[in-house]
């Protein structure tokens, strides 16, 4: 079924959103999990162990480490005084597309929490974590403007719960399962103006989706159905290969 709104079947709609969370994915796989982005669930806190294990009763060890994330929170500004009037009414020059682009700072707010059986592996997550909130993360991802690339920054800030309360705690002592809450508050920009042709770069989707097993014969779709697939994978739409 096709988007209720123009703007979005057209693709005149800049959603960096989905951009993001394919940069968000690579760095939590790489962060906590050796790489294995399998080991990614999108779903809130409260129903991460449903959906690792697909059904309620049934549940295995071997299913842990994994990330789970969701977002919770989307606002205007950040803690980083990044906003500019002239940014926000006339535009940054962007030598990419050789014209102005306006565009604002924006906060994504995530509902974020690693799950792991072992305590020793809990604490590596939680230093690991620690040092790099010593420093600034940032990601850099791509915005796909009619063929030309620009790239977009996102500042990652990971806060820590150790003591993260879990509705089903008798369940997880049960089954011995540490539960970390990572929650990262992330400051990016989101451009304002409606431009014709937006989308991530294809490679970007034809990676994720190969990477994902999202699809057979992904080289052959269009960038429109790789996109769709992307769309699905994060709101987690079932689809047939």
């Amino acid at each position: 079924m096709p988007s209720f709104y123009p703007q979005v079947a057209n693709k005149n709609y800049v959603n960096v959103f989905y951009a993001l969370c394919i940069a968000l994915d690579e760095f939590f796989a790489k962060m906590y999990l050796n790489n294995d982005d399998k080991r990614i669930v999108y779903s809130t806190t409260d129903y991460a162990l449903i959906k690792r294990s697909g059904q309620s009763e049934t549940w295995s060890n071997a299913n842990l480490p994994f990330i789970n994330y969701k977002m919770s929170g989307k606002s205007a500004g950040g803690n980083r005084n990044w906003f500019s009037m002239e940014a926000f009414s006339q535009g940054v020059y962007v030598e990419e597309l050789r014209k102005k682009l306006r565009i604002v700072p924006i906060t994504i707010e995530l509902d974020c929490s690693y799950w792991t059986s072992r305590d020793d592996d809990f604490q590596y997550a939680i230093d690991k974590t620690l040092i790099d909130n010593s420093a600034e993360t940032r990601l850099r991802y791509f915005l796909d403007f009619n063929g030309t690339l620009v790239s977009n920054i996102a500042i990652v800030d990971l806060e820590l719960d150790a003591s993260i309360k879990f509705t089903e705690q008798d369940w997880l002592e049960r089954n011995n399962i540490n539960c970390l809450g990572l929650n990262p508050t992330i400051q990016t920009f989101l451009p304002l103006d409606t431009v014709d042709g937006f989308c991530i770069p294809k490679k970007v989707l034809i990676d994720f989706c190969i990477k994902k097993d999202l699809a057979s014969n992904i080289e052959i779709l269009e960038e429109r159905e790789l996109f769709e697939l992307v769309v699905n994978h994060f709101n987690q739409t079932i689809t047939e290969k």
